[in-house]
């Protein structure tokens, strides 16, 4: 009770408020709210029973994204990644590259990449045998995964008008693995031509990808079958090795030659794998004009390889060799215009020079749609990559016969994803259509084994197409960077070292090849520039020489790029990036 001075200043007590009239009935407050029928034990539980939850707002059922890759039905605004969701300024009715909602670049973006930081394997280092060469796992990369690709960027001020950014590089500057485009079990050598694994079947690509013409590289087997062969007492699994091409739909935890996407060929029995189905090496047939020798020479002819090339053994180098129509021809198949009876030759006027352009045919457009992002301290491109689609999961599932697709009626064959033929230039599937006058060769120690494939499966859009369900637009686009990648595959510690012929020299070439560089030498030696170089048609050449080429391309494709925005937003006094964002603000 509080205290408080009256008009005498003696201290008096503070009387408390008045507590307001109780007006509620005395029935009320002493009766207990209940049915008079139920007994004291009923009224106990009913008053101890937990009161109900609301009721929760029923859940839309929605399919998985499995589902919605499968039948294009996904909603591409809802599609995220790691900076949220990929929307576009604005639409163009050309094809164009898409600008998105970019950050302006941090001053850290402007400045070189970072060298790649590898890390020892442990506890026990992964070594070379008979060398004191040690393989690393790269870290802190942005792994390609499924459905997406990441490319490094960096930001030039000489290219505002597409956001600053443009293609580069970390050393080395030469054709080798992607360290990106590897399974994170994979483990490389410091200048990315060696790789290992120590789990099981894992695969990595190469930075260079055959589109036309003839490429050729070697690899040489470190640690895989034995020079004695195959050890018949060996307890657990042992090192082996695969190496061929792959597309970037072929998945990286498995072997070469897994599936539709990718061609491979076997340590053991030196055998050629695609859809996981072995077959032989082969006698390629020549082209003849009358139908009645075609008739008669459909049947291959097998190579019976000796006892010494069975199996290819530690010290061997292997080569392989790919070749392919021009981009013309093949556009042509992808399109659905091929016609044999016109197109009958590769696409190449002259075996040693480029494709003659068409002045009555539309020129190949390459539109890349990338987005910059910044990771652990590198800034990438951030690409929607090709996904596997259901006509190619049909013909590489098991029960898929192609031999009796006319009569078989296997789950695989039934239905609206059926196959109803082989693969061939003209099938009503753009991603089952084969590529005429392509093949893949494999050399050993220098000499022909034998043909491994013939007629490829094309590989430009549509046959390739990125996922709609996460974000990609409506169109076939080529980014420039779809073709068949040189790919090897490491099981359980089998170590393989690849040869691309940036040291314009290789370990075992074939005679060809050999004279290729031999000319290429020469010319330097004259006082020649690189032009002898340059897209030679159909002539065989290495790996590394379309490396350069395709650096090349990826400066004009920046260029052309940057002109394209340049012209959408208004030319010469226009404002930057305002054709792409629409309010004239700029778009840095």
């Amino acid at each position: 009770m509080a205290e408080v001075m009256d008009t005498n200043g003696s201290m008096q007590a503070e009387a408390p408020p008045p507590i307001p009239p109780d007006n509620t009935p005395m029935a009320v407050k002493q009766e207990p709210v209940q049915n008079s029928s139920m007994t004291p034990a009923e009224v106990f539980r009913s008053q101890s029973k937990t009161p109900a939850p609301p009721q929760r707002e029923q859940r839309e059922k929605k399919e998985s994204l499995k589902k919605r890759e499968a039948t294009g039905t996904g909603s591409t605004s809802a599609a995220t990644t790691s900076l949220g969701k990929r929307k576009a300024h604005a639409t163009h009715a050309y094809p164009s590259p898409q600008r998105y909602n970019v950050p302006p670049p941090r001053p850290q973006d402007y400045e070189a990449p970072r060298p790649d930081m590898m890390q020892e394997h442990e506890p026990n280092r992964f070594l070379v045998p008979k060398t004191h060469r040690e393989l690393y796992k790269p870290m802190d990369l942005a792994e390609n995964k499924r459905g997406y690709r990441y490319q490094r960027a960096i930001a030039d001020q000489l290219f505002a008008h597409k956001q600053y950014y443009r293609s580069t590089s970390p050393a080395p500057h030469n054709a080798r693995m992607s360290f990106e485009d590897a399974d994170r079990y994979m483990h490389f050598t410091t200048n990315a031509l060696m790789a290992t694994n120590e789990k099981g079947w894992r695969m990595a690509r190469a930075n260079t990808c055959a589109r036309e013409g003839t490429l050729y590289y070697e690899i040489k087997v470190h640690r895989g079958v034995p020079e004695s062969g195959p050890d018949p007492q060996a307890n657990g699994p042992q090192p082996f090795v695969r190496f061929g091409f792959a597309r970037r739909e072929a998945p990286l935890d498995s072997p070469v030659g897994f599936d539709g996407y990718s061609y491979g060929v076997t340590d053991i029995r030196c055998e050629p794998m695609h859809r996981s189905r072995p077959s032989k090496l082969y006698q390629a047939k020549k082209p003849t004009k009358s139908k009645a020798k075609t008739l008669q020479q459909t049947a291959p002819v097998y190579v019976t390889l000796s006892p010494e090339d069975q199996n290819v053994k530690e010290g061997d180098v292997i080569g392989l060799e790919i070749q392919l129509p021009s981009l013309a021809l093949h556009q042509k198949i992808v399109t659905g215009v091929y016609n044999p009876a016109v197109d009958i030759d590769d696409g190449f006027t002259q075996a040693n020079a480029p494709p003659v352009p068409v002045p009555d045919e539309a020129p190949l457009d390459v539109i890349r749609d990338r987005i910059p992002v910044a990771y652990k301290g590198n800034t990438y491109f951030e690409i929607l990559d090709h996904v596997a689609t259901r006509p190619m999961e049909v013909y590489a599932d098991r029960t898929t016969n192609l031999s009796t697709l006319s009569t078989s009626t296997s789950a695989a064959a039934v239905g609206k994803d059926a196959i109803k033929a082989a693969p061939n230039p003209n099938h009503e599937q753009p991603a089952l259509r084969t590529l005429p006058h392509s093949a893949i060769r494999i050399y050993k120690n220098g000499q022909l084994l034998g043909t491994a494939f013939e007629n490829l499966l094309a590989f430009l859009p549509p046959a390739s197409q990125p996922s709609k369900a996460q974000g990609a637009r409506d169109g076939a686009f080529d980014d420039g960077l779809t073709g068949y990648f040189p790919a090897v595959s490491c099981f359980f510690g089998g170590i393989v070292e690849m040869n691309f012929g940036d040291l314009e020299s290789f370990w075992a070439p074939p005679e060809h090849i050999e004279q290729r560089y031999e000319a290429v030498r020469k010319a330097r030696a004259h006082g020649g520039s690189g032009e002898a170089r340059w897209m030679p048609g159909r002539q065989g050449r290495g790996v590394g020489e379309r490396y350069r080429e395709q650096v090349a391309e990826d400066v004009v494709f920046d260029l052309v790029d940057e002109v394209d925005f340049f012209m959408q937003d208004g030319g010469v006094g226009g404002v930057v990036g305002s054709g792409g964002f629409g309010d004239g603000n700029g778009g840095g």
